[in-house]
């Protein structure tokens, strides 16, 4: 999860960090239900997910249709393992398989912090404020992997959107949060995701994640079970 810098004395007013870290969601449970959308040139998928994620462990998905469930996965690390239900199939792969077939900057932290809704950067101090205006501000960060730019509802203390791009790649990622609602912690969380991927690789991508449900810190199940008849594997 990020790392908070509990020794940080800046005044709010001049460092973006103070803010971005009093924002960061890192529970030890966290259970989604939402209404989940997706759309490619080659794909059109929706349907009601549930998803699970044990702190810096696992992230757990079900994803159903009228009920039933279509399609399971949990990712871990270092592995993903996917059911195919409609098709009595199963696969297993590296995490690393999306970075080398896609070319995204994409690992089990990303994945973590897009959904709880976190700035994807493990020390969130290394966003620098690029744009401020007096109810928002924009922060950038640009390392090798790309440029990372961040925009802050200042009179909300939230984001509004995260983006990541790279240039000389052609590769772009937008994520937009909205209709937040107040924790029990003091936080927000926001119900509302808008993502937008593009690349060579994914051609355009389109998800969209509606959480009608959520709750934190409540121990649950994570079960992955193959049945025997399922084809498939490495």
């Amino acid at each position: 999860s990020p790392k908070l810098n509990k020794n940080l004395t800046a005044n709010e007013e001049e460092n973006p960090a103070y803010f971005l870290e009093k924002a960061v969601l890192s529970p030890d449970w966290m259970e989604g239900r939402c209404q989940l959308q997706m759309e490619s040139e080659s794909m059109n998928l929706s349907g009601q997910a549930i998803i699970r994620v044990r702190k810096d462990s696992a992230v757990w998905v079900s994803l159903r249709k009228l009920g039933f469930e279509v399609g399971r996965a949990l990712i871990l690390k270092d592995s993903i393992f996917y059911l195919d239900r409609l098709n009595n199939h199963f696969q297993s792969f590296p995490i690393s398989y999306v970075q080398e077939k896609y070319h995204l900057p994409g690992d089990f932290f990303y994945l973590q912090a897009i959904i709880m809704g976190n700035a994807p950067l493990k020390n969130v101090s290394h966003f620098k404020l690029l744009k401020k205006e007096a109810a928002s501000w924009q922060l950038q960060n640009m390392s090798q992997d790309g440029i990372f730019s961040l925009d802050w509802d200042f009179a909300n203390k939230r984001m509004v959107a995260i983006e990541w791009n790279q240039p000389s790649g052609n590769k772009y990622f937008k994520m937009k949060l909205s209709d937040y609602k107040a924790l029990e912690s003091n936080q927000q969380f926001s119900y509302f995701r808008d993502l937008n991927i593009q690349s060579a690789e994914t051609g355009n991508l389109h998800v969209i994640l509606s959480f009608n449900q959520v709750q934190f810190n409540l121990p649950l199940s994570l079960r992955f079970d193959i049945p025997q008849r399922y084809s498939g594997g490495n």
